[in-house]
């Protein structure tokens, strides 16, 4: 996703709005932004929130289920729906218009709706991989934010990518996953500039045991400084997932002298010139 400026308040439970704003910053929501949503969508969002902060814990899936027989999929709802909704529980918090309790409660119930749509949304429908690449998706230990990082690893899984996702990423589980897993990529997702001592544990960790796999550092984070790649010596910081994707091809080429080929844009050429420079 193209990474946009907000202006975080300070509050004590700051960390809660980016935990929400994680999605977004993470991965874009396959239909655009928030205005392009139509008007017959926009109700199902609107179901969607007020549901999700309802007092009943079922009413949401309720609403799903609606949809569902609406014949929209759950591809839509992973990866359009609930990214916009949980960009607006983040807004309403900064509006003071819902409670930390509220931000809590929904967060984890979009959680939960991810898990239960994983069944026929994060499984891969694409045949193209004999062998698919693997990618490591973590969010370092004691980072509260999930959303977001579930978000990116149902949608890789679902365009045939091997995923394995981590939600509480330690530098010694990282350290032995590189160590005896081959992948294309290791994608650290971080919400808070406070995360950065523990990104850089995380970065030294994996290029200890393999300079090979690139590092990317992708999340709200990148909202808050801009020079995030400098300090933490990610080998990129992006929020947009077909430019990580790019950045890796890209690397396995260069190693390998092998065509790069995660990005559908690959198919169509546009990224010729970018793998020849990088060879060069």
């Amino acid at each position: 996703m193209r990474q946009t400026q907000r202006t975080v308040r300070s509050q004590p439970h700051d960390g809660v709005s980016q935990v929400v704003l994680q999605a977004l910053s993470t991965i874009a929501p396959s239909s655009g932004s928030d205005g392009a949503i139509r008007k017959p969508l926009e109700s199902y969002l609107c179901q969607m929130f007020d549901s999700m902060l309802h007092a009943s814990g079922t009413r949401l899936l309720d609403v799903v289920k609606d949809m569902r027989r609406a014949r929209i999929t759950s591809l839509s709802i992973a990866e359009t729906y609930v990214p916009i909704i949980a960009r607006r529980l983040g807004n309403a918090w900064l509006a003071d218009t819902v409670n930390f309790a509220a931000v809590t409660i929904g967060s984890a119930r979009l959680q939960a709706l991810l898990h239960r749509l994983e069944c026929d949304w994060g499984l891969s429908c694409d045949a193209k991989f004999d062998s698919p690449p693997a990618y490591l998706v973590g969010v370092p230990e004691g980072v509260q934010h999930t959303l977001g990082a579930s978000v990116l690893a149902g949608q890789l899984r679902h365009r045939g990518l091997s995923v394995h996702l981590e939600l509480e990423l330690t530098a010694e589980q990282l350290a032995q996953q590189v160590r005896h897993e081959r992948y294309s990529g290791v994608l650290i997702s971080a919400s808070s500039l406070d995360h950065l001592r523990l990104c850089n544990k995380l970065i030294e960790c994996s290029k200890n045991e393999s300079r090979n796999t690139p590092v990317i550092i992708g999340g709200i984070i990148l909202e808050q400084h801009s020079d995030i790649q400098s300090q933490t010596q990610a080998d990129l910081v992006t929020s947009d997932v077909y430019e990580a994707l790019r950045h890796c091809d890209i690397s396995a080429a260069v190693q390998e002298d092998v065509p790069a080929f995660h990005d559908p844009r690959v198919v169509r050429g546009q990224l010729v010139d970018d793998r020849r420079r990088a060879a060069e």
